[in-house]
């Protein structure tokens, strides 16, 4: 049964197991979820990347993560003296995202927990790199220089 974008952005966060993903871990693990699990996505509630500075960017996914932020599922921290804000799925979003996850396939289950294992295991450069490798067009519009 596909899932809400809200939905599979939970299922993503929640595979991290309250660890947290920076901005580009998340913008990036849910590009690659829209591309690599299509099937997840209820067709009408889907991400529209953009190229932008450090490649596939939609706002939405930030304001998707402040949704379940204010429904206790997510947590947005912003460490003193940090630019960036984490984010992360609360102890309920991680059972929420479980739940979750048993709707979809074995296959699209699979897909989302090997895309949140790979964004967060790479460094920043190494993943927009390989984000540019894998989609020349998005980096028409960068300022990231590998």
């Amino acid at each position: 049964m596909p899932l809400q974008r809200e939905e599979v952005a939970l299922v993503v966060l929640s595979f991290a197991e309250g660890s947290s993903f920076t901005p580009v871990q998340i913008q990036k693990a849910l590009f690659l979820a829209s591309d690599k699990a299509a099937a997840a996505f209820d067709p009408n509630s889907r991400y529209d990347f953009q190229p932008y500075d450090y490649g596939p960017f939609d706002s939405r996914v930030y304001s998707d993560v402040q949704a379940l932020e204010g429904r206790g599922l997510a947590q947005i921290n912003q460490q003193p003296g940090s630019r960036w804000r984490t984010y992360a799925a609360s102890a309920r979003g991680i059972a929420e995202g479980r739940r979750l996850a048993d709707q979809l396939t074995n296959e699209q289950r699979d897909v989302l927990q090997r895309i949140a294992n790979l964004v967060r295991s790479l460094s920043f450069n190494d993943l927009v790199s390989a984000i540019y490798r894998a989609y020349p067009h998005m980096r028409e519009r960068s300022v990231f220089r590998d």
